[in-house]
């Protein structure tokens, strides 16, 4: 672990208000609903989601709402999106209202991103679910981000679960509680397999013999691509980088598919973005792109991240690196040996279509969620 001030003092501040939440939630339990008056049957869970603003327009909330729909059946999921210009607080509540769900899927990307706002959201809404025995499923896609974290950790105060992408052995140290799931996969639905079967039946082309990464551009990512990328020049091979700064506007789903159908090799990495507010950013995370590219049936290249054993292994779903020149050895080889690239990704594929047919991601959910399960 480094050390310093940074990063053995601050991310554990983010207990404080946990604490004073888990204090009140627990004085409110005096006022507490029973939840038998919303879930009096065992298999009548039902579950809204929340995806932020703009969060329904991106793939993995795309991928979330229909494995969801696939896991429980559509009339039990609520899609509930969020107005700009009109109160958080009050929208949650009225989907509340309306649709009585026992569990709640938060993300700290909905509300507001000012912290001292976002903490009293996050707050209200702990209290506000709490009060009315819904369970929150919380998704925590950036674990390093210090007040996303907090927020996630105040929601699930008293009960429910935090899905991370990052080893959860790792992220104990700095987290206030014990109910965080992860390393945990993409949510990935059957219906875009079958979507990637056809498009993948209708490829013409040969494609050029080339890496391609592509997806959001951030240190130190940038850093370690154009140093792969300059690497590889030298040996007279390409790392095609088609990025993105974070925020702009994303591909069309089409054609993000496309290209990871379409490339030879798929290159990522999975160190976090480095901010003001973010610490433990040195940890790797198991990106959407792992599942994505070997959904896909292409070859991926990416760091052998902590967990990551539970679903795919190096060598033989995938190649792996733990450097930016083990990384340039490792593509080289790859682009020059077709077939032993073809078998690795075939490898790949077939180990990613069975970790999404048995619905992996929600099944994961569901024993982290234990007594208070989906199904």
């Amino acid at each position: 672990m480094k050390e310093g001030l940074s990063n053995r003092i601050i991310p554990r501040l983010g207990i404080i208000p946990y604490s004073i939440t888990w204090l009140i939630l627990l004085f409110s339990r005096l006022f507490r609903k029973s939840r038998l008056e919303y879930k009096e049957l065992e298999y009548n869970s039902k579950l809204c989601i929340e995806a932020g603003i703009n969060g329904w327009d991106s793939i993995e909330f795309k991928e979330l709402y229909q494995s969801a729909c696939e896991f429980l059946s559509v009339n039990k999921i609520n899609k509930i999106i969020i107005r700009p210009g009109e109160s958080y607080l009050s929208q949650v509540r009225n989907e509340l209202d309306k649709f009585s769900p026992t569990h709640y899927f938060y993300d700290p990307r909905t509300g507001s991103q000012e912290k001292i706002l976002g903490l009293w959201q996050a707050f209200r809404i702990s209290l506000l679910l709490y009060s009315r025995s819904i369970i929150p499923i919380v998704l925590l896609t950036d674990l390093s981000v210090r007040t996303w974290r907090t927020q996630s950790a105040i929601v699930t105060a008293m009960n429910g679960i935090v899905i991370s992408f990052m080893s959860t052995r790792l992220a104990f140290p700095i987290f206030p509680h014990r109910r965080l799931m992860g390393p945990s996969l993409m949510p990935f639905s059957e219906n875009t397999l079958k979507l990637l079967k056809t498009l993948k039946d209708n490829i013409t082309d040969v494609p050029p013999n080339k890496a391609v990464f592509i997806g959001s551009l951030y240190e130190p990512r940038t850093s370690q691509l154009k140093e792969i990328s300059e690497g590889l020049e030298v040996r007279n091979l390409t790392l095609e980088i088609r990025g993105r700064v974070l925020g702009a506007k994303r591909v069309p789903d089409s054609e993000y598919w496309s290209a990871l159908i379409n490339s030879p090799i798929i290159v990522t990495t999975a160190g976090q973005i480095e901010t003001a507010d973010t610490d433990w950013a040195w940890i790797p995370q198991l990106v959407y792109r792992y599942i994505e590219a070997m959904a896909c049936g292409t070859l991926l290249i990416a760091p052998a991240v902590p967990g990551i054993l539970r679903y795919f292994s190096p060598g033989e779903h995938f190649a792996s690196f733990s450097s930016t020149q083990e990384a340039i050895d490792v593509i080289e080889y790859y682009l020059q040996n077709e077939t032993e690239r073809s078998v690795l990704a075939e490898r790949g594929k077939a180990r990613a279509n069975s970790l999404i047919v048995s619905q992996t991601f929600w099944r994961c959910v569901d024993v982290n969620l234990g007594k208070d399960s989906l199904t």
